[in-house]
């Protein structure tokens, strides 16, 4: 019988400290001692969110509420992961990122013959520095350089290569190994080419935001805002 406000004492510090936490925006996250998981003290992952397998989350990163995380995945700094994002497989997702929320990004394909898999040689998740991934996109192990956009509910099948401030447009979808070529925008169900020469005024003007501005200002306020949590 004596034992029980003891045990009761243990159990409510343990839950002040994880309230204490929280309340300072530093929320428990117990997968983050796991084995494999590497997070910045800086990032922000939220509590609910899954990691499995190797992840490595860098400075100023902010993980939204319900996202999955699972297998070899880096993320650079000032990148934003919103809610209910799913990754998968061997990803590399670069710094100023946007991806937003119901997104789905998995690994791809391996090398042929295996699984009956076309792919000459494996394909790769890599995504870079100031891209935006909009809400419901689909990627399968897509290639995305500096500053590409993918829109609402496209498709990116595997190996597509979409290229430096190049767009998907909104509701559109590639085909297995399409090039969109550097500052074009394609659009369309399989996209097609609609315009070149893409200027970063050109893109606010599809998105209603310049991309390369929201990224940049979203990313540095993520910053302000981890070092406040901080209290530097």
């Amino acid at each position: 019988m004596k034992r029980r406000p003891v045990l009761l004492g243990l159990v409510c510090l343990v839950v002040a400290i994880a309230l204490g936490a929280c309340r300072a925006g530093n929320p428990p996250r117990p997968a983050a001692s796991a084995p494999g998981i590497s997070i910045d003290p800086t990032a922000f992952v939220h509590p609910t969110v899954m990691l499995e397998g190797k992840i490595t989350v860098g400075p100023y990163v902010y993980i939204d509420a319900g996202s999955i995380l699972t297998g070899n995945i880096t993320v650079g700094h000032h990148t934003l992961i919103r809610c209910n994002v799913t990754i998968r497989g061997k990803v590399t997702i670069g710094s100023y990122t946007h991806i937003y929320d119901n997104v789905n990004i998995e690994g791809g394909r391996p090398a042929k013959p295996t699984g009956g898999s076309l792919a000459e040689v494996a394909d790769q998740a890599i995504i870079g520095d100031h891209c935006w991934i909009n809400h419901g996109a689909i990627m399968h192990g897509t290639q995305i350089a500096d500053g590409g956009a993918v829109g609402l509910n496209a498709t990116a099948d595997y190996n597509t290569h979409i290229g430096k401030n190049a767009i998907l447009a909104n509701g559109s979808a590639t085909r297995v190994d399409m090039v969109i070529c550097d500052a074009c925008l394609f659009e369309g169900v399989p996209a097609v080419l609609k315009r070149k020469d893409l200027t970063e005024a050109g893109r606010a003007e599809y998105f209603g935001v310049s991309p390369l501005a929201w990224t940049t200002f979203e990313g540095d306020r993520q910053e302000v805002k981890a070092k406040q949590r901080m209290g530097r």
